[in-house]
């Protein structure tokens, strides 16, 4: 069952009304039609709903019921350097249907430039919206985040803000994920993906001395949108999410 994000001005008692665009995607894209029933989120709550009314262009849902939100562990936050955009996009929207909350961009010495320069603001709203829209079709609940880009010794300085750091390299020895996790406080995560070319070793050098932890994603060497599926994918079976 999809689940809408509320948007308080959209609430009037026990009732809510959603936009243009939602409703079009509810109704056209969705297939959805009156009396169904969906989920509507605040960020924190979560309701059961039915359509009222449906059109594409407007909507009226009806609450019917408060319900208890999954527990699930906390989702690691997700580090991922600058790439094509459709290949990030794409990092973007599946690390949001595996649970991910919040996402860095950032430089790296094996980044192509002009990534980097195409970041511009509209860019941003439109990251924003694709996380939006994949929150909505996996249910999750808030509103996922994604951080204008850093450069990589800016990232590094987010790092105590973490209980754990992850870095993925191709060429770190120790292959036991699960041993190595079981070392670390999980609560707080956050993991790193290089760009095509890999980090760069006093990158990697930079990372460790502000507490970050190299692991090894097997002996293949994976696209960087596939390594940052696949990390995020392992911890999230190690957190019991999956």
């Amino acid at each position: 069952m999809p689940q809408f994000l509320l948007d308080p001005k959209n609430v009037q008692g026990d009732f809510v009304i959603l936009p243009p665009e939602e409703a079009k995607h509810l109704i056209k894209v969705l297939r959805y039609k009156h009396g169904d029933t969906l989920w509507v989120s605040d960020g924190q709550n979560r309701w059961r709903a039915v359509i009222e009314e449906a059109t594409p262009k407007s909507a009226r849902l009806k609450l019917l019921e408060k319900c208890s939100l999954p527990q699930t562990a906390p989702a690691p936050a997700l580090g991922v350097a600058l790439l094509k955009h459709d290949h990030l996009e794409w990092v973007l929207q599946k690390g949001v249907e595996l649970g991910c909350r919040e996402f860095f961009l950032f430089d790296s010495a094996r980044t192509v430039p002009r990534f980097w320069e195409t970041v511009t603001a509209k860019k941003l709203a439109r990251f924003e919206k694709i996380l939006a829209e994949a929150a909505k079709q996996s249910g999750l609940i808030g509103h996922p985040k994604i951080h204008p880009p850093l450069s990589f010794p800016e990232l590094t300085r987010q790092f105590p803000k973490f209980s754990a750091v992850l870095l993925a390299w191709e060429e770190e020895t120790q292959s036991d994920f699960a041993a190595a996790f079981q070392t670390l406080d999980p609560s707080n995560l956050l993991i790193l993906i290089g760009p095509e070319g890999g980090f760069s070793r006093d990158e990697v050098v930079l990372a460790e001395k502000a507490g970050a932890k190299k692991i090894s994603l097997g002996a293949q060497i994976l696209r960087s949108e596939t390594a940052a599926i696949a990390l995020l994918t392992l911890c999230q079976y190690e957190l019991g999410n999956i």
